[in-house]
């Protein structure tokens, strides 16, 4: 059976389908794009907003950090504005993206999946970055959640 390394080398490139979809519960119906489409598109029974982005994923030096770095090109107002719902205590909750290839138009599952969290979100005045990661950031570097009951000294009142 061919790798998918070599089952994109001959394929051209232009031909692949790549979607990003973005899932929390600030966002009401998640974020979907699909790219270098013209208009919406449905794939699987799923909408996808065109937008114009790049995916670069991390050179394998060894490590065993899997990471992948999004670039949005196109549309990044709106990449701005779904990030900007993300607050208050809903921010305890890490944001979701899932990353599919599809091969056509017509396909009822994608031939690449990949399911990472949002690690960072940064942006200048025309494009926005975003770093994924396999590891939910929330949990890093946090101790122990202090809970009242457990620890009755903690109580103010």
């Amino acid at each position: 059976m061919t790798t998918l390394k070599e089952w994109k080398e001959n394929r051209p490139n232009y031909s692949l389908l790549e979607t990003l979809s973005f899932t929390h519960a600030s966002f009401p119906n998640g974020y979907q794009v699909i790219k270098d489409a013209f208009a919406d598109t449905v794939i699987a029974g799923q909408k996808y907003k065109p937008s114009s982005f790049t995916v670069s994923e991390p050179e394998q030096d060894g490590t065993a950090s899997i990471s992948m770095t999004i670039t949005f090109l196109m549309g990044a107002e709106d990449v701005r504005t779904i990030m900007k719902s993300w607050k208050g205590p809903s921010r305890m909750i890490p944001i979701s993206c899932t990353y599919c290839m599809w091969a056509s138009l017509t396909d009822t599952s994608p031939i690449l999946t990949r399911t990472l969290y949002v690690k960072d979100v940064s942006s200048d005045a025309t494009n926005v970055l975003v770093t994924l990661s396999l590891t939910n950031p929330l949990t890093l570097g946090t101790d122990k959640i202090y809970r009242v009951s457990e620890y009755p000294g903690l109580r103010t009142s």
